[in-house]
């Protein structure tokens, strides 16, 4: 056997202190980039609560069943409190 091909104890060693001190690294880059993810949607979760906390919220108490904020029809009318739209033929504006 050729004894040059034999890594010696020394090279061995040095070679384990090289890896554990690349995975060592990889950890802790592994570690901060978690870290910066959940402070990230932390943040996210924050700001989205603070922009739905600027609607106001309303209480509307009616004897007629459920309450409705938007009353109209359920269809995608959005009246606000008006029975309907303007015709068609008047070519009106709602709220004129």
């Amino acid at each position: 056997m050729d004894e040059k091909m034999i890594p010696l104890a020394s090279e061995m060693y040095q070679d384990l202190k090289d890896t554990n001190r690349f995975l060592r690294k990889l950890l802790i880059a592994a570690c901060i980039a978690i870290i910066v993810l959940v402070i990230a949607l932390a943040g996210t979760n924050i700001y989205h609560i603070y922009q739905w906390s600027q609607f106001d919220t309303v209480v509307v108490d009616s004897d007629q069943g459920p309450a409705n904020y938007v009353q109209g029809d359920n269809t995608g009318g959005i009246y606000n409190g008006q029975s309907g739209s303007t015709s068609q033929e008047t070519g009106g504006l709602q709220g004129d």
